[in-house]
Formats: C-alpha cells, sequence, structure tokens
C-alpha cells in the first residue's frame, strides 16, 4: 500500500484515478501506522493535536484535539497534513464553508493548492457544481479539482455528461477535464460525435485545446 508521500505525489500529478483508499486514514490495531511513536497532547505552531509526528522530508502529521480554524480553514478534529513550513496540505471541514467561490459542505476533504484555495476536493455527498453534478463519495471517494481562479478542471460523473454537444462518458476511472475558460479539455466519449467536422466512435478519448479543437485522440 502506498505511503504518505506516494498518495500526496498522486495527488499533484494531476493525472490521478477517481478514486482511491486513502492509505493514510487506514486504521490497523487501534492506529494508523504513522502514530506508533508518535508525540501525544501537544502544542505545535499555537495548535493543539492529540497526536504528532514531524516526517524526514519536514512534512507534518497530525490528529488536531479540537476543532480549529487554520488559515481561515475550519479544520475537523481530525487527521491533518501540512508542509514542512506549515502551509496546509490536507484537511477535513468542521463546518460548510466557501472559498474562492467554492462551496463546501461539512466533511469534505480537502487539499489546498500553493495559493491556499481548493485545490483538490473529495465531497462527502455529490455536489452540483459550476453546472455540473460531480460525483462525491466520502474521503474514500472521488476527487474534483479546481484551477486556481476557481474554475472546475477535472471530476466525475454517475452520468453521461454533455459538454458543449459532446456527450462523455460516466468512466469510474477516466475523469472528464475542463479549461480554465469552461471549454471541453478531455474526455471519452459516451456516444458517437463530429467535433470540427470530423467524426469519432464511442469509446474515443479526445483531447481539445482552449478553441476546441481536438490535438490527440485515442480508441
Amino acid at each position: 500500500m502506498p505511503g504518505v508521500a506516494d498518495s500526496r505525489r498522486v495527488l499533484r500529478s494531476g493525472r490521478f484515478m477517481g478514486f482511491f483508499i486513502a492509505p493514510l486514514l487506514v486504521i490497523t490495531a487501534g492506529c494508523a501506522p504513522w502514530q506508533v511513536g508518535a508525540e501525544k497532547d501537544v502544542v505545535k505552531n499555537g495548535i493543539r493535536f492529540e497526536t504528532f509526528r514531524e516526517q524526514k522530508d519536514g512534512t507534518k502529521l497530525g490528529i488536531l484535539a479540537e476543532d480549529t480554524v487554520i488559515d481561515g480553514w475550519p479544520c475537523k478534529k481530525d487527521f491533518i497534513v501540512f508542509y514542512p513550513d506549515w502551509r496546509l496540505d490536507e484537511l477535513q471541514l468542521s463546518r460548510d464553508y466557501e472559498r474562492n467561490g467554492i462551496f463546501m459542505p461539512e466533511g469534505t476533504r480537502v487539499f489546498p493548492n500553493a495559493a491556499g484555495g481548493p485545490g483538490t476536493c473529495m465531497f462527502p455527498r455529490d455536489m452540483e457544481i459550476q453546472g455540473y453534478l460531480v460525483r462525491g463519495t466520502g474521503i474514500n471517494g472521488f476527487m474534483t479539482r479546481f484551477y486556481r481562479t476557481g474554475r472546475l478542471m477535472l471530476f466525475w460523473s454517475r452520468e453521461p455528461v454533455e459538454v458543449e454537444g459532446v456527450v462523455c462518458t460516466d468512466s469510474l476511472f477516466k475523469g472528464i477535464y475542463l479549461h480554465d475558460n469552461g471549454r471541453l479539455r478531455e474526455c471519452t466519449l459516451d456516444k458517437p460525435a463530429t467535433i470540427n467536422e470530423v467524426g469519432y466512435s464511442k469509446g474515443t478519448r479526445v483531447q481539445l485545446d482552449e478553441s476546441g479543437k481536438v490535438i490527440a485522440h485515442q480508441q
């Protein structure tokens, strides 16, 4: 099973699958492996932790001792991750919250981007985001990714979705990508489509530039 660093590398790659079993949260014999030998009941950087560990690379893992607002984020008394400089890397929301124009319900697991916005979210339920019903099944579920502008970048759906006249399939393993301007960037066709007067069969994976021109396709 992947470790902490492996799971975050997958998140940052931008080409991850729709779902994964969060390895950081797997409980073995009452606690996760990273908790063995960790500090207990400590205050670090002004934050109270039930459990805390700093990794060799400076990454900080912990269980908050109480719901805590950190950098404006209402963080639940739960697992949390910080970069070496104490920027938030992973958290779970203790209440409904809106940031960068994105509404996130209580229980959403968030992986903030470098600008501090909601870069990747794992919603506890299906959500309507910018006109699309995106799939959300909790901490072990599907990921939704956003640009720094707050525009939707990547999502999964429970049923085929039409984007600019192209019907994209509801694949469990290949998401639907949008450009920052809202135009279709990449998806798998749920039915035959004609794009710029060229026909493509059902099941073709198409990639388009920001103008709507197909730049790559694969059956």
